[in-house]
């Protein structure tokens, strides 16, 4: 063997030696900074990953699908009773404190589970939200919370409905009230319902004067709520005592709208503009004061208006285009049938609460027209869905 083959052969030792120093080098350099954290290496890409999540690891794996050089180590922060670990610029997990996978149950808020399931299935756009049926299986008493399944995801609650294969995400602040675990975040101290209208479907406005009066009332509120329902009552000041406001405001909880019906039902039209300003004016006043609540529009007396006081005052007038005549007939068939005869999309109907065989007609009316695919929403909120806020008088259409 000469020198230069020797030269070669030394050469070629040195390279493999140089390379598999460096690879040990690399191999040494690449550590995670979290303590017992273990390593998925595919080729020149390392991803670390906490041993006892098996999602963590298959995630770990998923970043390491390309040959790119890179390393992937994860960042933790303690949230509440969880770790929230991360990755740069890539998708956050939580995890128990001893890093294994979260699993959660829903232990309460049934009442906010089902006005969220309802809320969110309505405003998807899925039929059978918009039926009797499904709003009273949904009712909070009804609903089986141990078929929820619940998952941290997303730094969102993640909330799935087995019986209708369907899921929705919510802010982690629902987390306490729903499970009982704290991810760091405010909790919820409150919860507010919110109505969802849909503005391709149609929808009716029932509308209730002369009231209030609790016997009837109570009946109506309770009905509407029961499907998901509004109404608009439109009260007459100088009946609203202490009981009676006691009655407004339980109505006002379960999302009906109130309305002024002057203050004694006598008809505008033979008073002066300040006379009639006071008379629509005084109810809204003393509502504002007693119950906190702004009154959005009025009611006319026997339909008969004020064109001077209409001139000044910022309420709209609401009159109505289907009337049901249920003062003259008094009779809950009489009163349903003549609705229903005449019932069509956007329509303003007429009714009275101070009679209880207008709750009967009532109780078979709101369900069937659920049923038929109508939306009951508040006069309000038809005009809103009809771009009419801002009008003068509106009747329906």
């Amino acid at each position: 063997m000469n020198m230069k083959t020797n030269k070669r052969i030394i050469n070629r030792i040195f390279v493999v030696l140089s390379a598999v120093l460096m690879a040990f080098c690399l191999c040494a350099c690449v550590r995670s900074n979290n303590k017992g954290a273990k390593e998925y290496r595919n080729g020149k890409c390392y991803a670390f990953y906490p041993a006892q999540s098996e999602k963590v690891y298959e995630y770990a794996k998923s970043l390491c699908e390309t040959d790119e050089e890179r390393i992937y180590d994860y960042k933790l922060e303690e949230k509440g009773d969880f770790y929230e670990l991360s990755y740069p610029d890539e998708k956050a997990f939580y995890l128990n404190k001893d890093f294994t996978d979260v699993t959660l149950s829903i232990t309460g808020g049934a009442e906010m589970v089902s006005d969220m399931l309802r809320y969110n299935m309505k405003k998807d756009s899925l039929d059978e939200a918009y039926t009797t049926a499904f709003w009273l299986e949904s009712e909070p008493e009804e609903l089986d919370l141990s078929k929820i399944e619940a998952k941290l995801e997303d730094n969102q609650l993640k909330l799935y409905f087995k019986k209708y294969d369907y899921s929705f995400s919510v802010p982690l602040n629902y987390l306490k009230a729903l499970t009982g675990k704290d991810a760091g975040e405010e909790a919820l101290e409150s919860y507010e319902y919110k109505n969802y209208i849909d503005p391709n479907r149609p929808m009716v406005a029932i509308t209730y004067d002369d009231g209030p009066y609790r016997p009837v009332d109570t009946v109506l509120f309770e009905l509407f709520a029961k499907y998901g329902g509004r109404a608009t009552f439109y009260v007459v000041g100088s009946r609203m005592d202490e009981d009676e406001l006691d009655s407004m405001a339980y109505g006002l909880k379960l999302g009906m709208e109130l309305g002024s019906h002057t203050e004694y039902h006598d008809a505008l039209s033979s008073q002066s503009k300040e006379d009639a300003l006071w008379a629509v004016m005084e109810p809204v006043r003393f509502v504002k004061e007693k119950l906190n609540y702004e009154m959005k529009t009025y009611r006319p007396p026997y339909e008969l208006r004020n064109s001077q006081m209409e001139a000044e005052i910022s309420l709209p007038t609401i009159t109505w285009n289907v009337d049901s005549k249920d003062w003259s007939n008094r009779d809950e068939d009489i009163t349903y049938q003549r609705i229903m005869d005449r019932i069509d999309n956007y329509d303003v109907v007429l009714m009275h609460s101070l009679y209880m065989s207008s709750a009967r007609a009532s109780e078979r009316l709101v369900p069937e027209l659920i049923d038929m695919g109508y939306q009951l929403v508040t006069v309000t909120e038809l005009m809103e869905q009809l771009g009419v806020e801002d009008a003068k008088f509106f009747c329906g259409k």
